[in-house]
């Protein structure tokens, strides 16, 4: 059987042939991607027998699973940190930096601002971009981090991103907003 040579076992980077990194090769992730997606597409074992046909839909729905995990940034460095046997989650977590807590805060009462505000596109512009430029701090500081293994500020990091990736959603839904008004 064809599908018998494929191991659940290894963890997302090694499936697509990557180191384990926040930084990785999106072009080499996509080719192998696509590559896999040919190999073990469920369609391929139409004539097969139900246990093979049933396997292709696990190792389809395996391989969709990791590449939507390895090509988010935000849920790459959460599954780097997981394979280091750290959690993220947000619910065991409540320790966060007090001056970003509050700039957050300025940044959420800003978004609560936007409709009144006299140009409310400049408004969300310029909150976005704040919020964006944030990210892409925090994203570094992220990889940075665990690079050097120092997972514990890793995971701080981390948690300030998923709040920064909230905020922008929040953001987004300002927008579909203002342009349904």
């Amino acid at each position: 059987m064809e599908t018998d040579n494929f191991n659940f076992e290894q963890n997302y980077f090694e499936l697509f042939d990557l180191p384990v990194s926040c930084e990785i090769d999106a072009a080499k992730l996509r080719e192998n991607f696509m590559q896999m997606q040919r190999q073990y597409h469920p369609d391929r074992f139409a004539a097969a027998s139900s246990t093979e046909r049933r396997r292709a839909v696990q190792i389809a729905s395996h391989i969709n699973g990791a590449h939507q995990t390895l090509d988010v940034p935000l849920k790459r460095a959460e599954y780097c940190l997981q394979l280091a046997g750290l959690s993220t989650d947000s619910e065991t977590d409540a320790k966060m930096d007090s001056m970003f807590l509050m700039q957050q805060m300025e940044l959420r009462e800003s978004l609560e601002e936007i409709s009144s505000a006299s140009d409310p596109y400049k408004a969300l512009d310029s909150a976005r971009e704040d919020i964006d430029s944030q990210i892409k701090t925090t994203q570094a500081e992220t990889s940075e981090c665990i690079a050097q293994q120092k997972y514990d500020e890793a995971r701080e990091s981390i948690r300030r991103w998923q709040f920064l990736e909230k905020l922008a959603e929040e953001a987004n839904s300002i927008e579909a907003q203002l342009d349904d008004a």
